[in-house]
């Protein structure tokens, strides 16, 4: 039945491009923690490692009482304690990387939202809706880690921004721009290099289970398990710096190589060999989880 007198209005044909279909499933995955007030809350816990370097930085730079002490201190400082001096480059990195600052705030907010991405989507049947909106299983991927690394990166490579350039302004003189502009490009790669490597882990992890609820057990035990036998083996091989089973530290070895700073006890082949491994089996795992026919089961 012909319908006439709607007055319809042809449109042309535009065609879209990959990433004008998956912008939105990426700006989606970023947001998604921002949604619910529990999430906003969760978020600000994690920045609160960054508050507290905010606090040392505007001390340092003389805007709170204890500015001379810290100062004072700051001229010789074993290396250990540099991660508390901003003039230093561990200031930036190894308050991320490391795993007495780090690790709790980053495992919280991957396990509670990175690792969910994609699980999330298989426990409500929603694959299938995404394959027949021109989105392939690979850019659906793609898109899930961009989100999650945009989430991952406003909390620890655009908290050591912030806190460089809060340093900037606030500096008496240009000589604290002088002094960090040298390191700052490398600690901002190895940050993003870090981030890059533990949320695509995480979300190969999110892809090959069953239930977001499973992806965050998982996920948890993939970083906290694999701390306890790196821990396990430095006791049987004291000394021995060839193995690496923390993914933890693997990663952070890569950072730390990247960064040009001291590693701590780990070894970069080792590493690497790790981190290759799983990305290899749990890609495998991944992409036939995401399969057309698997999703539709």
């Amino acid at each position: 039945m012909t319908v006439y007198g709607l007055d319809y209005r042809p449109k042309p044909y535009a065609p879209t491009s990959a990433w004008q279909r998956l912008s939105p499933l990426v700006r989606m995955e970023r947001n998604a923690l921002f949604r619910s007030k529990w999430g906003i809350g969760l978020f600000m816990f994690c920045v609160l490692p960054v508050f507290v370097r905010l606090v040392i930085m505007l001390g340092y730079m003389g805007l709170l009482p204890f500015a001379g002490r810290m100062r004072d201190a700051a001229e010789n400082v074993p290396p250990a304690m540099r991660m508390w001096i901003p003039t230093y480059i561990e200031f930036y990195v190894e308050q991320v990387v490391s795993m007495e600052q780090g690790f709790f705030f980053f495992l919280v907010l991957t396990a509670m939202a990175t690792a969910r991405a994609i699980a999330k989507d298989r426990a409500t049947n929603a694959l299938e809706l995404y394959w027949t909106r021109g989105i392939s299983p690979r850019g659906y991927f793609l898109g899930k880690w961009i989100g999650s690394l945009q989430l991952a990166g406003m909390v620890t490579v655009g908290g050591a921004l912030l806190l460089w350039l809060t340093g900037v302004l606030f500096a008496e003189d240009w000589g604290y721009l002088q002094e960090t502009i040298g390191f700052m490009p490398r600690a901002m790669l190895a940050l993003l290099a870090f981030i890059s490597i533990l949320t695509m882990l995480c979300v190969m992890v999110s892809a090959v289970s069953a239930s977001a609820n499973l992806a965050t057990i998982l996920w948890c035990l993939v970083l906290g398990g694999s701390f306890a036998v790196e821990q396990v083996l430095r006791e049987l091989t004291p000394g021995n710096k060839s193995h690496s089973a923390s993914v933890w530290d693997a990663a952070a070895t890569v950072a730390r190589a990247i960064a040009d700073v001291p590693d701590r006890g780990a070894s970069l082949q080792g590493s690497l060999t790790l981190l290759g491994a799983l990305f290899v089996s749990l890609g495998f795992l991944a992409m036939r989880r995401l399969r057309v026919t698997e999703a539709i089961q």
